[in-house]
């Protein structure tokens, strides 16, 4: 039987301008406004301006945002429904 391991989930800002975060699991939806994205903890909702996705790594659960980060949201898995089909999944059919 494998054993999935799960990442610790991580956050890193430095200077508002570069995001680090660990235990990612999907991502939704992106552009230069927004990112939704799935982690481990829930469901989060960066905001901000010129948002560039670096590095994107769902085995790995690494992601890297550049841009000026405004807000960072986390939903509550309990209660909040999930969104039908992933940008992940859509490209990689």
């Amino acid at each position: 039987m494998e054993e999935k391991m799960t990442r610790k989930h991580i956050v890193n800002i430095v200077d508002r301008e570069r995001l680090s975060i660990t235990g990612v699991t999907d991502v939704f939806s992106f552009d230069e406004g927004a990112i939704e994205l799935e982690t481990n903890e829930g469901y989060i909702e960066i905001k901000g301006d010129a948002l560039h996705i670096v590095k994107m790594n769902i085995d790995d659960g690494d992601m890297i945002v550049e841009g000026t980060v405004t807000e960072l949201i986390y939903h509550d898995t309990q209660g909040t429904p999930k969104k039908k089909g992933s940008l992940v999944s859509k490209l990689f059919k």
